[in-house]
């Protein structure tokens, strides 16, 4: 998730992204202490600071989506800015006008546009480590507009409690999103893997994991990318083929598989080595190679050329 540390990013496409959720958070605690705390503004700045905070939320999450290069510049411009000036166009209205300062007061498709936003973002992270943080996250934030908004429910109507409650939960997502672990996995691919896709999110993800599943069948792999790393399928290997020292099974599909390539004289390096050029090929637009190199190690021997991979 993009509220996580800048190193756990670096040398990533979402340092843009993270640059947004840092402002964010920034116009968060500022407006907390400025408004919730010290209490020197109206309600109606309030509401301006505390809506303004909610689009400026939206940014992380959305800028995730356009994390692929060549096209990041052009998300941020057409895409980011745009929806900017769309979503706080209630306030932008008022300063435009010349209108006195009052209390924001949505419409009901003005609160449905904002949540279809939220929804696209956060959504990206549902099925990642990062659930639980990024629901709680897009809970604070809906919570926070809706209090605004003529649809809001009773117990939405104090928006000084809801805002109090939105910022305790806002601070205890970005506090899951550093402490959310996976389990090591047992190959260096699965590990790669599974860091790509809790960063990236499903829609990134799902696309890398395609291509590298029409890859493994068009070259007749036997294993398959899933969720969790690679699977075999193959018929699994016999119990006296797959076997530790001490006489129990290997761990992952790809141990198991270069455990059974040795019983019959193959050679797993070559798996590998595709692999890992896949690998490198299709997260060329993500990452940069020293991040793959940090998680892969040095780059393989190269393999004979080959069809050009479409990512």
């Amino acid at each position: 998730m993009v509220v996580r540390s800048g190193n756990a990013i670096r040398q990533t496409t979402l340092e843009t992204a993270w640059g947004w959720a840092v402002a964010a958070v920034v116009a968060w605690t500022a407006t907390w202490f400025t408004v919730q705390c010290a209490g020197i503004t109206s309600d109606a700045f309030a509401d301006h600071a505390w809506y303004a905070c909610a689009v400026l939320s939206l940014c992380p999450p959305m800028a995730v989506l356009g994390s692929r290069r060549p096209g990041t510049r052009v998300w941020m411009w057409f895409i980011l800015f745009p929806m900017l000036m769309a979503l706080a166009w209630p306030l932008l209205a008022v300063r435009l006008q010349g209108s006195e300062l009052r209390q924001v007061q949505l419409e009901l498709p003005q609160l449905l546009a904002f949540s279809f936003v939220l929804v696209m973002g956060v959504g990206n992270y549902v099925g990642t480590r990062f659930t639980f943080a990024a629901l709680l996250y897009g809970a604070a934030v809906i919570s926070s507009v809706t209090s605004m908004s003529q649809a809001a429910p009773y117990w939405l109507l104090d928006r000084l409690q809801v805002r109090l409650w939105c910022s305790a939960a806002m601070a205890v997502s970005i506090g899951l999103s550093q402490l959310s672990r996976r389990p090591t996995h047992h190959s260096r691919f699965d590990q790669l893997w599974v860091e790509f896709f809790d960063l990236f999110g499903i829609v990134w993800g799902r696309r890398i994991q395609d291509r590298v599943n029409h890859i493994a069948q068009k070259e007749s792999w036997p294993v398959r990318l899933g969720f969790e790393g690679f699977v075999l399928v193959e018929p699994a290997a016999s119990p006296d083929m797959v076997l530790h020292a001490r006489g129990t099974p290997t761990g992952g599909p790809l141990d198991q598989f270069r455990s059974r390539s040795i019983q019959v004289g193959a050679d797993p390096a070559l798996l590998e080595a595709r692999i890992e050029q896949t690998f490198r090929w299709l997260l060329r637009r993500f990452v940069d190679p020293p991040w793959i190199n940090g998680r892969l190690g040095a780059v393989a021997t190269s393999l004979p050329a080959r069809e050009e991979i479409d990512s």
